[in-house]
């Protein structure tokens, strides 16, 4: 009989196996992958152990690849192939199959091992600008990236990922990055954007000033002449100085900077610091028109008690469920929240400080959260297929006739409980979520009314960012520095002057600080069914 799961000890029992197995497989389930975390956070073995069954399964998936284009040799750019992930019973079939026939690189003849070594620790996936790496000349999209290669980039972005822990990382110029081996870099200059799946837990980010250490997690690290600086942007990592002192933690939203001799200048909250230089949209949206797409923000009185004794447990989504699982008919659950005044659409985009406030919600439970909902009847532009893009912290959902289509919500929502179709892209860099844009699925649509239902909020607290962008297949859209298309935000009304200034404001402190985007198109605008005009 198993044990009982401890992620506290350090003894790999099976249950802990089962656990980083099951995660391999595809099939963990969001209350294992919590553990899962835990697990990897308390236990040096368990994050051996996991990068060994990685590891196993990188080397089947890379026999895989061969076998399709062929082994790179140094430096050789070899096209980009897409790889579904090997389920890990194939996996050790694979090994098993490996003891007899010498499969693996450890069993292969010095002339196989040698053609091995060929295959770097990390391949680059885009190039924007150009790079150069060592002695060796222009770096392009497939090049292999070894231990002691030095990328040097004067302007632009180059994007890699580490071939077997599937670390990946965004970098921009001016860049100077060393990969020190296939768990540390060491950044010269520049900037760079990790996300770290579980089996590259421990991966180090090196600069003059100090040593950054993953711990299960997404975050940002840039460094120049006058220091570095650090911002967490999912879970936690360690700092310490290069000398033995002790590491210090730090968390999701947390940031720290430091000067070049090492000393701290500043420390803090994300929420504090840099989520509140995000320009929010200042005209009112309790004023909705006739052509308004209208809502109502919710949350729970201010003399409910809330038994929120779990940080950051999600009730206001989850008391949400019953409404949207009836495709937005049955609003008996409503009855249980308290409702503020009635808004009007402007869109979602930038950060919403004090909304509940603005929107008259106040006082409310403050950790319980809130939401705004906003529904009607609208028109897409033209008939063809849409899909959707953003993200949100924390809620951020789209139904069209009843079906949610879209979630771009953070990873502790209650609304990822709804299995709604995601795809997430942390090519494309957000400041709220590791894994980057969120994406729909394409939907196909007419030039005819549908009902729509946007929801969007904060599990706990007063303000909250999003995003919600929308995209039509066949469109060409300008592309940023960082390579992500300037998809237009998602409106139903035709922005007035002050509020297309608004946006552009907002565009201008997006871009190039946060590396996030979009565009204000009115041939884009969903309009409210009763403006609309059918073709």
């Amino acid at each position: 009989m198993h044990g009982k799961y401890s992620p506290g000890s350090s003894i790999m029992n099976d249950d802990k196996l089962s656990l980083l197995h099951r995660y391999l497989d595809g099939a963990i389930t969001p209350e294992e992958l919590g553990q899962l975390e835990n697990l990897l956070r308390s236990s040096a073995d368990a994050r051996a152990t996991l990068r060994s069954l990685a590891t196993i399964d990188a080397k089947w998936q890379q026999i895989v690849a061969d076998d399709a284009i062929g082994t790179p040799t140094k430096r050789e750019s070899v096209s980009r192939i897409t790889k579904r992930p090997i389920p890990l019973w194939l996996t050790l079939s694979a090994l098993a199959a490996s003891l007899i026939f010498g499969a693996f690189g450890w069993f292969r003849t010095p002339e196989q091992q040698a053609a091995q070594v060929e295959r770097g620790i990390a391949r680059v996936i885009r190039v924007e600008g150009q790079s150069s790496v060592g002695k060796d000349g222009i770096v392009a999209s497939g090049t292999e990236l070894y231990p002691g290669d030095e990328l040097v980039m004067p302007k632009g972005l180059i994007e890699l990922a580490f071939r077997e822990t599937g670390v990946h990382v965004i970098a921009t110029a001016p860049l100077k990055l060393m990969l020190d081996s296939d768990q540390r870099v060491s950044l010269l200059e520049g900037q760079v954007k990790l996300v770290v799946p579980p089996q590259g837990v421990g991966f180090v980010v090196d600069t003059a000033q100090r040593k950054f250490v993953d711990l299960g997690t997404s975050f940002v690290v840039s460094a120049s002449a006058s220091g570095s600086e650090v911002l967490v942007l999912d879970g936690e990592i360690s700092v310490s100085a290069h000398h033995d002192t002790p590491a210090d933690l730090m968390h999701e939203g947390d940031f720290a900077r430091f000067d070049q001799k090492g000393d701290l200048k500043s420390q803090g909250q994300l929420e504090d610091d840099l989520t509140r230089a995000i320009p929010e949209l200042s005209l009112l949206s309790t004023n909705p028109g006739a052509g308004s797409l209208q809502g109502m923000i919710l949350g729970y009185d201010g003399s409910n008690e809330i038994e929120n004794h779990v940080p950051w447990k999600d009730f206001i989504a989850r008391g949400l469920s019953p409404l949207i699982q009836s495709g937005f008919r049955d609003r008996d659950c409503l009855e249980a929240f308290k409702q503020g005044k009635q808004l009007s659409f402007r869109g979602i985009a930038g950060a919403f400080h004090q909304f509940p406030e603005h929107a008259g919600l106040t006082p409310y439970a403050l950790e319980g959260g809130w939401v705004k909902w906003y529904h009607g009847r609208v028109v897409p532009p033209r008939s063809g297929r849409y899909r959707f893009w953003g993200y949100a912290d924390n809620h951020l959902l789209v139904a069209i006739d009843g079906k949610p289509v879209f979630e771009g919500s953070r990873r502790n929502s209650s609304f990822k409980e709804l299995g709604i179709p995601r795809s997430n892209n942390p090519a494309y860099p957000c400041l709220v979520a590791s894994a980057g844009f969120a994406r729909s699925d394409w939907i196909d649509l007419e030039h005819e009314p549908v009902q729509l239902d946007v929801m969007f909020g904060e599990i706990s607290g007063n303000g909250t960012t999003g995003l919600l962008l929308v995209e039509r297949e066949g469109e060409q859209y300008e592309e940023t520095f960082w390579g992500q298309p300037k998809w237009p935000i998602f409106l139903t009304a035709k922005p007035s002057v002050e509020e297309s200034a608004e946006f552009e404001r907002l565009l201008n402190h997006l871009e190039p600080r946060i590396m996030g985007a979009f565009s204000v198109s009115e041939e884009a605008i969903w309009k409210v069914a009763d403006e609309a005009t059918p073709e």
